[in-house]
C-alpha cells in the first residue's frame, strides 16, 4: 500500500497554519497546563491532534493513530505500535515548552508506522513552512514554501573532533549521563534544540551530526530517525539494535506497566561517525 506523501504534508501545513501559528505568542495563562512534571501541554497541541487523527485515518483506511495527547491521557493506546498493521504517530507540537515560551524551537510531526517500523515520516517547521519528508527506501526531502525539493543527504566530518552535535541528558543511568557530559570537549561542541523536530532535520540537512538521547519516546523519535536514516544516518540504541517506532521508550516509566525501558539512543550522520562517538563518549 502506498502513501501520498504530499497529501499528508497538506494537512501538517494547513494545522500549522490555521490551528499552531494563531496561537503562536498568543496564548493565554489558562491555555497552557502541565500534565506531568516539567511537561507542558497547550490548547494548540490539543486542537492540532483532534484535527489530525480523523483526517489521518481517513487518508489509509483502517489504520489507527497513537498521538501524544492521546497516550496522555490513555497510556495504554502506546501498545498499538507492537500491532501489526498501519498505524500513525502524531506530535501536534514537539517543543511544547519553547512554544509556550514565544520560542520558534517548535515542530509538528507524523509518522506511518508498519508493523512496528516507521515507513514514511514528515516534521514541518510552522514558523518558516519548510517541510521535511521520508520514505521508507525513496530518501529524504525537504520542501521549500515555494515547492522546490530538495534531496537530504548527510556530512561526513573527518573525525570526532569536527563532530558537532545535540545531547539530551534526561537519562536513568546517571553515571552514563555524567561520563559523556564530561567526555563531551572530545567533539567540536554541543547544544540541546529542547525539539527533536528541529534536531533531526539539522542532522540530515548537515547542519550539525549527532543526537544523544535517553528517552526515546516514539512521537519524539520516528519521524526524525526515518528522516536521518534516508539522509545517509545511523540511528541505534547504545546496545547496537537499530531504533524501532514500536520500541519501549529508554529512560521513560511506561505508566500502564511501571517498569524502566531500554537503553539510550545515539543518533549520527554515518556509519564511522557512530561508532567514533559510542567509542569516545560511551564506552567505559
Amino acid at each position: 500500500m502506498t502513501i501520498d506523501m504530499e497529501a499528508v504534508g497538506d494537512l501538517l501545513r494547513q494545522v500549522g497554519r490555521e490551528i499552531i501559528m494563531p496561537r503562536f505568542r498568543r496564548l493565554r495563562v489558562d491555555d497552557i497546563r502541565e500534565k506531568a512534571q516539567a511537561d507542558l501541554v497547550t490548547i494548540a497541541d490539543e486542537e492540532a491532534e483532534a484535527f489530525l487523527t480523523p483526517r489521518l485515518e481517513a487518508l489509509l483506511p483502517g489504520s489507527r493513530t497513537v498521538g501524544e495527547e492521546a497516550v496522555s491521557a490513555n497510556p495504554a493506546l502506546i501498545g498499538l505500535l507492537g500491532e501489526p498493521g498501519y498505524h500513525w504517530v502524531i506530535d501536534p507540537i514537539d517543543g511544547t515548552a519553547s512554544f509556550a515560551a514565544g520560542s520558534a524551537l517548535f515542530a509538528c510531526m507524523v509518522a506511518l508506522v508498519k508493523d512496528g517500523d516507521a515507513v514514511a515520516g514528515w516534521i514541518l517547521d510552522p514558523p518558516t513552512g519548510r517541510l521535511h519528508m521520508a520514505e521508507k527506501g525513496a530518501g529524504a526531502f525537504l520542501r521549500e514554501p515555494d515547492g522546490s525539493l530538495q534531496r537530504l543527504r548527510t556530512a561526513n566530518p573527518p573525525s570526532l573532533a569536527h563532530i558537532a552535535g545535540v545531547a539530551n541528558f534526561r537519562m536513568k543511568d546517571r553515571d552514563l549521563a555524567a561520563r559523556i557530559a564530561y567526555r563531551l570537549d572530545r567533539t567540536a561542541g554541543v547544544l540541546n534544540m529542547r525539539c527533536s523536530g528541529q534536531e533531526y532535520p539539522a542532522m540530515a540537512l548537515g547542519q550539525i551530526h549527532y543526537g544523544i538521547y535517553g528517552r526515546c519516546i516514539p512521537w519524539d523519535h520516528a519521524p526524525g530517525a526515518l528522516l536521518l536514516t534516508e539522509a545517509g544516518g545511523v540511528v541505534r540504541r547504545l546496545d547496537g539494535t537499530p531504533y524501532r517506532a514500536s520500541d519501549p521508550p529508554a529512560g521513560a516509566l511506561h505508566r500502564a506497566a511501571d517498569k524502566p525501558w531500554g537503553s539510550p539512543m545515539l543518533a549520527a550522520c554515518g556509519e564511522d561517525q557512530w561508532n567514533w562517538l559510542k567509542t569516545g563518549l560511551f564506552d567505559p
